[in-house]
């Protein structure tokens, strides 16, 4: 049985990301998103961060063109890897397989005041 699944997440890249390439030859770029979150009430706004997989040519666009600090929305899947250690513990992770990111740009400093000032 098939369920759907969307997710998107806007936020800024934590770290420079890395690419590779599996045993068989697929790209494969992974980066950090950080983002913002509350609940409503001030005392409990909070920073997350999500690490974000893209593949083939979308993960050589995303090796080209993503930088540290660069704000980014990602539309994709929610995965949870699964795993046990030499030691027998077991961890959990989840991250975003990217299917399609947009970058997002940033006002530059006069346009940001300005908007400001007008506000």
């Amino acid at each position: 049985m098939w369920n759907y699944q969307n997710t998107m997440l806007e936020g800024n890249v934590t770290h420079e990301p890395t690419m590779k390439k599996t045993k068989t030859g697929k790209s494969v770029c992974s980066f950090s998103l950080a983002f913002h979150h509350n609940s409503g009430s001030e005392s409990e706004e909070g920073v997350s961060y999500i690490d974000v997989d893209t593949w083939d040519r979308l993960a050589e666009i995303c090796s080209d063109n993503i930088r540290k600090g660069k704000r980014v929305m990602v539309f994709g899947m929610l995965r949870q890897d699964r795993w046990e250690d030499d030691d027998g513990k077991k961890h959990s992770r989840h991250k975003i397989i990217g299917k399609e990111i947009r970058f997002i740009e940033s006002l530059n400093k006069p346009v940001a005041e300005a908007v400001q000032k007008a506000v």
